[in-house]
């Protein structure tokens, strides 16, 4: 079968070392965030939907493999082969920079595998080294103008609230196809290669970093960051006093409340060291901070958490003789900050494709009153915001969630299922501090029916047919058969020339083997659709006697018919010719007589 350049694979020799293999045609270049998930999709050519598929990475040796498409999912890595487009996807959950370098998709067949190379290129997900500062006035407006090269042009331009490049593009509060949106408007000029986002009726909530984002068809987009401080009266006031009087001296002669001050968060024993962020910086590395006067709360977010960045912190407000610190936490490693993924236990579900599936999700009795939701993946830190239902919304399409407060479980119904509807899942309850809970579930749905099993026998140098039903929904699949111990690592027989498709219908189809030979004896599997493992094949045990081999062969039973026939021809016209003689030879002598 002849490759497709545009996918880019290359054959080697199972067991090859993978150093001696060149892409055919460039590499597959994947981009990911330190922290975040990416998704690694390779294509294949048709005929190979049934095969194993798997993710590599080095020299592709046994040890380097990091999951099949046999296997359950992992913790760090999940798949799914999706046979309709052709396309084996792998997630890589919780990427770091180590994750950058070499893989390998690869389609096991007998002989030589499938490879497609793949490189992986991670970086860190904040920004920017350079941050343009930008400061207005409450309820005035400002107009921050971000720069573009003359490539991007025709890309789409956005621009979101913080530093977070992964989810800058899905959090944008505007878009150049959206280019009104309340208070804010965006202006494209491409001449100039220049694009505006005003910001009216400005409120101090507004302060705080954005970025300024474009688009790119592959790599990582391109981002600028971007400050804005919005300044309140009380604080014009203060920079209209003279500039020898401090920050704290200002406070006092304007008898402002102490959350005029400077606003801090800290460390171990909050000496100088031990500051990570002060309101007058706005954000450094990988802290950030905004401070609302109107609720007298200033927050401090602390992105790409680390097992390590448990402990005690302090925040601080800075006033004359001695500032006011709050203790914010003193807490255990382990409780503080949990890992992004779920669970040590894992409830294993299976169903049938178009039927449905009802799933338990137990919680204790405190959270009877709290929300309940379901979603699909095994990420915690996102699973509320991509809850496909909750309590407070309990049906939604295929999916209905019923919540019974005296057994403390609620239960969700998937309806309609199909093979797709396989993955994890998390049941979640919402708490109204700490994290939430969750308890995770692993759903297998099923194709068809289970396989039938059928003993077969031939004889050497005769003929044998293989007789596959299939589901008729299956009709206009790719037809196999294929021999080997299991259904998902066995050989394809059918493109081999003793191998014959024939009587095809919209329920079944035949293969006829040709001059049956001894190593044709074992196990086969045939069917129509996805690949076998998911029960849609009929399993054929064959065994071929040589025993017989020394009967003649059937044309010699022909030939014997033939001539056994003909004798039987010849010996009725002697028969007729002798009684005709016979009667020829009495009227003679009667007339003799």
């Amino acid at each position: 079968m002849m490759l497709s350049i545009f996918k880019r694979v290359v054959l080697v020799f199972r067991g090859a070392a993978l150093s001696c293999v060149s892409s055919a045609a460039g590499l597959v270049l994947v981009f990911g965030y330190e922290g975040r998930d990416v998704m690694v999709s390779c294509p294949y050519d048709p005929g190979y939907e049934r095969y194993q598929k798997y993710l590599c990475n080095s020299s592709c040796g046994y040890s380097d493999f990091l999951i099949r498409s046999s296997q359950e999912n992992k913790t760090k890595y999940s798949v799914y082969d999706d046979k309709t487009t052709r396309v084996v996807t792998v997630t890589i959950s919780d990427l770091h920079f180590d994750d950058t370098g070499k893989y390998w998709c690869g389609v096991t067949r007998a002989g030589k595998d499938i490879y497609t190379e793949v490189q992986l290129e991670v970086k860190a997900d904040r920004c920017c080294d350079t941050v343009n500062n930008i400061q207005g006035n409450e309820d005035g407006s400002v107009t921050i103008s971000c720069l573009y090269d003359s490539q991007s042009v025709n890309k789409l331009k956005f621009f979101c609230r913080g530093n977070r490049p992964s989810t800058c593009l899905q959090q944008a509060v505007i878009t150049s196809s959206n280019t009104q949106d309340g208070r804010f408007r965006l202006s494209d000029d491409r001449k100039s290669g220049i694009f505006t986002v005003t910001i009216s009726s400005l409120t101090l909530k507004d302060s705080g970093s954005y970025l300024c984002g474009v688009q790119r068809n592959s790599g990582f987009d391109v981002f600028t960051a971007v400050e804005l401080e919005v300044k309140g009266e009380r604080e014009k006031e203060l920079e209209d006093l003279p500039p020898s009087i401090t920050t704290e001296e200002k406070v006092v002669s304007l008898g402002l409340p102490v959350a005029a001050g400077m606003k801090y968060l800290c460390n171990h024993d909050c000496r100088y060291a031990d500051v990570l962020i002060t309101t007058s910086q706005g954000s450094s590395g990988k802290y950030s901070i905004h401070d609302d006067k109107t609720t007298r709360i200033f927050t401090v977010t602390i992105s790409d958490l680390r097992l390590d960045d448990a402990g005690k912190y302090w925040c601080g407000v800075t006033r004359i003789g001695r500032d006011i610190s709050i203790e914010t936490f003193a807490v255990s490693n382990s409780f503080v900050f949990l890992s992004d993924r779920c669970c040590d236990t894992v409830n294993h579900i299976q169903g049938t494709e178009d039927g449905s599936v009802t799933i338990s999700c137990p919680y204790d009795s405190q959270s009877v009153n709290k929300l309940k939701f379901f979603c699909r993946g095994n990420r915690p830190s996102t699973c509320l915001q991509q809850a496909v239902i909750t309590s407070s919304n309990t049906q939604d399409g295929r999916f209905r969630l019923s919540d019974d407060r005296k057994s403390g479980i609620f239960t969700v119904t998937i309806s309609s299922l199909t093979l797709k509807n396989s993955g994890s899942y998390l049941c979640g309850v919402q708490r109204n501090s700490g994290f939430d809970v969750f308890t995770a579930v692993q759903l297998e749905v099923k194709e068809w029916c289970c396989a039938k099993s059928k003993n077969m026998s031939g004889v050497m140098e005769r003929s044998v047919t293989f007789q596959c039903p299939y589901a008729p929904q299956h009709h206009n699949d790719t037809m196999f058969l294929c021999k080997g111990d299991g259904a998902s690592n066995c050989t394809d027989m059918m493109g081999q020339s003793r191998f014959v498709l024939s009587n095809v219908s919209s329920s079944s189809f035949s293969v006829t083997v040709t001059k049956l030979e001894a190593g044709d004896a074992g196990t086969y599997w045939c069917g129509s659709g996805p690949e076998a493992n998911v029960g849609n094949f009929t399993r054929f045990h064959l065994s071929v006697d040589a025993t017989l081999h020394q009967l003649p062969h059937p044309a010699f039973y022909a030939l014997f018919a033939l001539a056994a026939g003909l004798l039987l021809m010849v010996t009725l016209v002697l028969v007729k010719v002798y009684k005709n003689k016979c009667h020829k030879t009495l009227r003679e002598r009667k007339v003799s007589r």
